[in-house]
């Protein structure tokens, strides 16, 4: 996990890195992530865990605050979270 004064467009943000060393999550999967109760094929009985709200939760919450938050494979393996927050100019 990192956080790092982000600058971009003349605005100031916080970017928040989440890392895993998993198997990452096929392309094709990786924007329906955030989808209310979405499960990739391999997780999908309710005996491994979690239900498919959390990153649809992160998602909406990241979105109220005038954020953003994506998903990508990393290249060493593993899957990273990029959540960006505007910093307000109070702050700054």
């Amino acid at each position: 996990m990192s956080l790092k004064r982000h600058a971009a467009e003349g605005k100031q943000y916080a970017l928040l890195t989440v890392r895993d060393h998993g198997p990452g999550v096929h392309e094709d999967e990786l924007t329906n992530l955030f989808s209310p109760f979405y499960r990739i094929a391999e997780s999908r009985d309710r005996k491994s865990g979690g239900m498919g709200i959390g990153l649809a939760i992160t998602d909406r919450a990241v979105r109220l605050h005038g954020g953003t938050v994506k998903a990508l494979n990393s290249s060493g393996g593993g899957l990273v979270l990029e959540i960006k927050l505007p910093i307000s100019s109070r702050l700054v």
